[in-house]
């Protein structure tokens, strides 16, 4: 919980979010009980570096759809003290977006202690030492991991946080199917209005 008077700490929370899910809800609510963190700028992926061959809903969409989730979390969750904002920058960035690249450009507005915090699953830490520009992130991110418990190890060099959590499993590629229950009534309102994930 951040601390009257001073600049609370901000954490950074990337994907692709196709589309928004309880999942991600569940996760900034263990942002807001389980961590210090106080700022929480979700930053939806314009082309995800290890789904380039994927077709997603348009950033345009997933932005929206963003949006409406931080909005479903805040009714949800009240009295949780976390601001939550959604940041385009990667979507105006175009092209493939690389944490390396956002870390840069959010680094010397956010650092804490000479790094950027930034929130991953455990599922991310088999695959993080094959990220573009790992030693980079090495010296400049702190990872924030929420684990089930897994026993998952932080790859070498990597500054990794363990946090032991509750992780709400929820699957984007099952919603795309058509399977609707873990998504928030705002995103799922608005998935059928703009006939996103029709066959």
């Amino acid at each position: 919980m951040p601390i009257t008077g001073m600049r609370p700490r901000t954490a950074l929370l990337g994907g692709s979010f196709d589309p928004p899910h309880l999942g991600h809800i569940h996760l900034m609510h263990e942002v807001a009980v389980l961590t210090p963190i106080g700022r929480l700028i979700v930053i939806p992926a314009n082309i995800s570096n290890f789904k380039q061959d994927s077709r997603p809903a348009s950033f345009h969409d997933r932005a929206a759809m963003l949006r409406l989730l931080v909005s479903d979390y805040r009714a949800m969750f009240p009295s949780d003290v976390l601001d939550v904002e959604v940041s385009c920058w990667e979507g105006e960035q175009g092209g493939v977006s690389y944490t390396s690249d956002t870390i840069r450009h959010f680094l010397p507005d956010i650092e804490d202690g000479g790094r950027v915090n930034f929130i991953i699953g455990d599922d991310i830490l088999a695959r993080l030492s094959s990220w573009h520009d790992y030693g980079y992130l090495c010296s400049n991110v702190r990872f924030w991991c929420f684990s089930r418990g897994d026993k998952a190890s932080p790859p070498e060099g990597a500054d990794v946080v363990m946090i032991p959590s509750e992780i709400l499993a929820a699957s984007s590629t099952e919603i795309r199917g058509g399977d609707e229950k873990m998504l928030s009534e705002s995103v799922r309102k608005y998935i059928h209005e703009h006939d996103l994930y029709r066959a």
